[in-house]
């Protein structure tokens, strides 16, 4: 039984990988340290974002600035990339922790470890990026039978999940893999753009997929904007889907980082260069209106992932909070 409470609570509202006002990937922010144990999944439920994230004082004071509790949902996850750069940005914007331009280093103690952010800006915190080593490719190309799975969930046809890099020397053939820069996820190449836009997905069927196919949170879909050189970016068009975000995620951070592992395991993303990825849903909720879109970057040079993107205010003030 959840205990009686009246109490104001500090938050802040941010979009996370927002280029433009009201895009990106919304976030509520809330100081944790006087919620009761049991409230922190029934908040985030009430909330109705893909995350809320809730700040806590470190266990290990020397090592991390706060503890940052996550939670979609459904559940209470170890790591997620947009909601450690909300929280990074969101604890500077409300004074929590001191904003020192032009760069701050913020580290937010997870279930995955200290995680570092670093957050950009002039005046206010503008920008940030997190960086870790906790990267892996556990699984091997997906290339059988087992694609049938992705089949109702994407709906597309199986020999719609490859695609071919060309490079002047070779020619990279790319298949479906779950990879980790932060959690185990699948990445599923798609053959165009076009097909990117026009997917018919099945929440059913992703949850199905998901567990099928070795991941533990989440499909990301993706297509080559441009073929990928080693001169500039390599841009991608992704759309994310996951058990426990109902609706399509419009920006996915972990998904960042396992993109930019995969695409370098592949030989197709070189140290240093970045990734940029266009995510997010082509249509709105409403009729006609657009869907919300992100912009985020990343890295990886085979031990280090980073994603970056820009964090934009929409709220802030205290919650008061009865239950």
């Amino acid at each position: 039984m959840v205990t009686p409470m009246k109490r104001s609570v500090p938050f802040v509202w941010v979009d996370v990988f927002a280029e433009s006002p009201f895009g990106g990937n919304p976030l509520a922010v809330l100081d944790g340290s006087s919620i009761p144990e049991e409230a922190h999944l029934a908040l985030a439920r009430e909330l109705g974002l893909s995350e809320t994230t809730f700040y806590q004082p470190p266990s290990q004071p020397d090592r991390a600035d706060l503890r940052v509790r996550i939670f979609t949902q459904a559940k209470e996850i170890p790591f997620a990339g947009h909601p450690l750069l909300g929280t990074a940005v969101a604890v500077l914007l409300n004074g929590r922790l001191q904003f020192q331009a032009p760069q701050t280093t913020v580290r937010l103690e997870t279930g995955l470890g200290v995680v570092t952010v670093t957050v950009t800006g002039h005046d206010l915190p503008e920008r940030a990026q997190f960086s870790h080593e906790r990267i892996s490719v556990p699984g091997s190309p997906i290339s059988d039978e087992r694609l049938a799975w992705l089949s109702p969930a994407l709906g597309l046809s199986l020999d719609r999940f490859v695609t071919k890099v060309h490079s002047a020397a070779t020619e990279k053939v790319l298949y479906p893999q779950v990879v980790s820069g932060g959690a185990r996820q699948l990445m599923v190449p798609i053959q165009t753009v076009e097909e990117i836009e026009n997917l018919s997905t099945s929440y059913r069927d992703v949850v199905v997929a998901e567990k099928a196919l070795g991941a533990e949170l989440g499909i990301l879909a993706f297509s080559f904007l441009t073929p990928p050189r080693s001169d500039g970016p390599v841009s991608v068009r992704a759309r994310f889907f996951a058990y426990d975000a109902p609706s399509e995620d419009p920006a996915t951070g972990s998904a960042a980082a396992s993109l930019a592992v995969y695409l370098h395991h592949h030989r197709v993303l070189a140290p240093g260069q970045p990734l940029e990825i266009d995510q997010g849903p082509p249509k709105g909720l409403i009729e006609g209106a657009p869907g919300r879109r992100s912009l985020l970057r990343a890295f990886c040079d085979g031990t280090t992932v980073q994603v970056e993107g820009r964090v934009r205010e929409v709220l802030q003030g205290d919650m008061r909070l009865q239950f």
